[in-house]
């Protein structure tokens, strides 16, 4: 038997850096400004006008600022925040980074990482919108929530785990129509220890965690609420370790996750779950070409469902899996369901649909590592017909190993399905002695008379 291993880093706590020299505020109710603070000699503040360094009127940061609790920061519009290496904007009191035009947040260009950027601690929300980061980062230690809109995040210097780095737990977060591109790690991460209620909307990733670790560009902890969706995730080929998303729990959480709608291309995997996550649903997704492993036993699986404690309860639906190495792999868990349409307790339609899965000639498109019986019905698999025999041959289970569970992948969907049921003799229509059958007349039908008919068998519409 095949046996595949953990593939996702284990992600560290982290505090927000500090430089050695400081400004602080005094924590009064001031209202502050960039403009407001170069104001005051001690801050070190230096003003750059337009074309000096930048198309915009700059504040270059020598030294670290802290906006204390009580206080007030309010982003100024159109202008660039340029920090030194190892400096802060820490913000203890309120906050606003919501501009009218974009402005942006930089650390100066350095071959190390820097360290430097912007650090929330607010027991309050704070908002961010237009606020565009270049090698900065955004550390979270507040336990208010932020909420970003239209944001953007590049090259982030690796100087933490995650250009958006949750490093203690809040309120519920947001973030929705940012970009995230060639960040040294993770573009989005939250500590082992911070369980982030938190929806990723409408995101774009592209070529994250460009030092090629064992760090996928989303990579959280799961949370009572966690929802990714609408987001396009696209990876190098070149980067070989780095997956798509990846949910750990390593402490226990409560859990409750969901990922939908989502395009998920070129990463080394696509969706990976590690540790007992609790409920999850993984649906409408694509996920194309999520290869990029050198072991096959290391990765490369579209969907990977690994729980040793057996605590996961998973339904994975009308997901396209297409030329992964593996197409969804079940390492554990307590309960995993790709399709099971006629059990009214599970919302669980199937609608996968399965092709070029596997490697080395052969194909995987559902691989039960696992001792579960897993239920795998209405699905469109990697095979010439959809018939018991064929899908066999793209299916790993206790067929093949008498030591792992069983696949129920029948009955399949057929090209064209409307929702109509194929149904084998062998389900039970042959002697009737499982059903009461109906024609669509509504009158009952005994015996071998219901072959080659559309009926109804127990309120579901039935083709055979």
């Amino acid at each position: 038997m095949m046996k595949k291993r953990l593939t996702f880093c284990v992600m560290a706590v982290m505090a927000c850096a500090s430089a050695f020299a400081q400004y602080v505020t005094a924590g009064d109710g001031t209202t502050y400004s960039l403009k407001t603070l170069s104001q005051h000699a001690e801050t070190q503040l230096i003003v750059h006008q337009p074309g000096e360094l930048s198309s915009r009127l700059t504040y270059e940061m020598p030294q670290s600022i802290t906006i204390s609790e009580g206080d007030t920061f309010v982003m100024d519009d159109d202008v660039c925040l340029l920090f030194a290496p190892n400096t802060m904007l820490t913000i203890e009191g309120n906050a606003d980074f919501r501009v009218q035009h974009e402005s942006r947040i930089e650390v100066a260009e350095s071959n190390e990482p820097a360290g430097s950027g912007v650090c929330i601690k607010s027991a309050t929300a704070v908002e961010f919108e237009g606020c565009y980061f270049t090698r900065a980062g955004l550390e979270l230690m507040g336990t208010g929530g932020v909420h970003l809109t239209s944001c953007g995040f590049t090259q982030h210097d690796g100087s933490s785990a995650a250009a958006i780095y949750f490093i203690t737990a809040g309120a519920e977060s947001t973030i929705e129509h940012c970009t995230f591109g060639g960040c040294r790690k993770a573009a989005i991460g939250s500590a082992a220890n911070a369980s982030q209620s938190l929806t990723i909307d409408n995101c774009t990733f592209y070529y994250n965690s460009t030092d090629n670790k064992n760090i996928p560009q989303i990579n959280v902890t799961a949370a009572s609420q966690l929802t990714i969706s609408n987001c396009n995730l696209l990876g190098s080929p070149e980067h070989n370790m780095v997956g798509g998303i990846g949910i750990s729990n390593f402490m226990g959480f409560e859990a409750n996750v969901t990922v939908s709608g989502c395009t998920i291309t070129d990463n080394r995997y696509g969706i990976g779950t590690v540790g007992p996550i609790g409920h999850v649903r993984i649906e409408n997704n694509t996920l194309m070409n999520n290869r990029y492993e050198t072991n096959p036993m290391n990765g490369g699986s579209a969907i990977s469902l690994y729980d040793p404690y057996q605590q996961t309860e998973a339904v994975v639906s009308s997901n396209h899996i297409e030329g992964s190495l593996w197409g969804v792999t079940i390492i554990g868990c307590k309960d995993v369901n790709l399709g099971q349409p006629d059990n009214a307790d599970i919302d669980s339609p199937g609608g996968n649909v399965f092709k070029d899965n596997g490697f080395d000639g052969q194909l995987y498109d559902l691989y039960n590592n696992s001792t579960l019986t897993v239920y795998a019905q209405n699905n469109t698999w990697n095979v010439a017909e959809q018939t018991p025999a064929e899908i066999e041959k793209v299916v790993f289970h206790k067929a093949d190993d008498d030591q792992l569970g069983e696949v129920i992948y029948w009955p399949a969907m057929t090209a064209g399905d409307t929702g109509l049921r194929q149904w084998s003799v062998d389900n039970g229509l042959e002697t009737m002695d499982r059903a009461t059958v109906y024609d669509l007349q509504g009158r009952q039908i005994v015996g071998s008379s219901a072959r080659k008919k559309i009926v109804i068998v127990n309120g579901k519409k039935v083709v055979y």
